[in-house]
């Protein structure tokens, strides 16, 4: 039953993306649907990692979203001034922010394995920000930013505020 819904959830994704009904694509995607929720049945089954997210956090998930516009502007702006003659080109910054407690290992609590997991996800969200992970030791969310956002550096790496 987990097969089939992870397998329908990624065919939907798919079909998002690709954005047409030709049989190609059908095919390809339910062939790659299958395969991703296989691996994912596999893994879930293995019990290796538990993960418990909050439905507050879930809910937040819609402020990655609300960032996108924002930083395709930004990119867009830092691209044109770029290609400007004698221009500079961007700077990307890596950033640390402060990630509260809680490190993921094996011993590690199945909330603070959710939360961590859910805050590299959206805040990779955004095309501006690749988040790299969390620094356990250091309780910090290493992210690089291409156009560093000076005014909002918290919200746009942790856009749902899980640090």
């Amino acid at each position: 039953m987990a097969w089939a819904a992870v397998a329908a959830v990624l065919f939907a994704v798919w079909m998002l993306l690709v954005d047409t009904r030709e049989t190609p694509q059908l095919i390809a995607g339910a062939v790659a649907a299958a395969i991703a929720a296989a691996g994912s049945e596999l893994v879930r089954r293995q019990r290796a990692a538990k993960v418990r997210l909050r439905a507050s956090w879930l809910a937040r998930l819609p402020r990655a979203g609300a960032a996108v516009p924002r930083d395709l502007a930004r990119l867009t702006v830092a691209a044109v001034r770029a290609a400007l003659p004698g221009a500079p080109a961007p700077a990307g910054r890596l950033r640390a922010l402060e990630f509260g407690p809680g490190q993921v290992d094996e011993d590690a609590k199945p909330e603070d394995v959710g939360r961590h997991g859910l805050a590299l996800i959206a805040g990779s969200f955004s095309p501006n920000t690749i988040v790299i992970g969390v620094e356990g030791e250091r309780r910090a969310l290493l992210a690089h930013q291409l156009v560093p956002d000076e005014k909002q550096p918290r919200r746009s790496i942790d856009p749902l505020d899980l640090g």
